[in-house]
C-alpha cells in the first residue's frame, strides 16, 4: 500500500468546511474581535471557557484552550496560532482530539470587510472517525455560518 493511502487510513480523510460573510466594519475591527481570545465565545457560541495557556498573547505561537460543544459532544481542545498577518490572516492549528487547522482571511471592501473562514479537520480513529465527522459536517457548517452572523453583529456594534 502507498504511504498516502496508509496515512488516510490512519488519520482519516480531512473534512473541509468553508464559509464567508461581509462584515459591516473595517478589518481592524474584525481583527480585534477575532483575536480577543477570552471573548471568542461571544461570537463562537459553541465554545466557552477560553483560556490563554501561552505566555504570549499575540502572534504565531499563542496557545489557548476552550470547551467546544457540537451535536451533544463536548471536548476540551487546545489551539496554537500558526499564521498571524495583522488584519489579514489568522491561522490556527487544532491540537485536540480533532486535528487540522483553521484560517480566517480578511479582505477590505470599502469601509467593510470580507471574511472567508476555512476549517480543515482531521478526526481521530481513522476511517471510523472520518465517517463520524463527515456526518457532523452539515451541523458544523450551520454552526460556523451562525458564528459569522453573530460576528457581523459584534462588528456592527464595535464599528459605530
Amino acid at each position: 500500500m502507498s504511504r498516502p493511502f496508509l496515512d488516510v487510513l490512519r488519520k482519516g480523510w480531512p473534512v473541509v468546511i468553508e464559509m464567508a460573510e461581509t462584515m459591516p466594519g473595517p478589518p481592524d475591527v474584525v481583527w480585534r474581535l477575532i483575536t480577543d481570545w477570552e471573548h471568542q465565545g461571544d461570537w463562537m457560541l459553541e465554545a466557552r471557557d477560553f483560556v490563554i495557556v501561552s505566555e504570549q498573547r499575540e502572534g504565531v505561537g499563542v496557545e489557548a484552550e476552550a470547551s467546544i460543544s457540537i451535536g451533544g459532544i463536548t471536548t476540551h481542545d487546545r489551539v496554537r496560532v500558526s499564521r498571524w498577518e495583522v488584519e489579514k490572516v489568522l491561522g490556527i492549528d487544532h491540537l485536540g482530539w480533532v486535528s487540522g487547522g483553521g484560517e480566517i482571511f480578511i479582505t477590505p471592501v470599502g469601509d467593510m470587510s470580507h471574511v472567508f473562514w476555512r476549517e480543515t479537520l482531521r478526526p481521530p480513529m481513522g476511517v471510523v472517525g472520518a465517517v463520524g465527522l463527515s456526518l457532523f459536517k452539515p451541523l458544523m457548517a450551520h454552526i460556523f455560518r451562525r458564528d459569522l452572523r453573530v460576528l457581523q453583529g459584534l462588528v456592527r456594534a464595535a464599528a459605530r
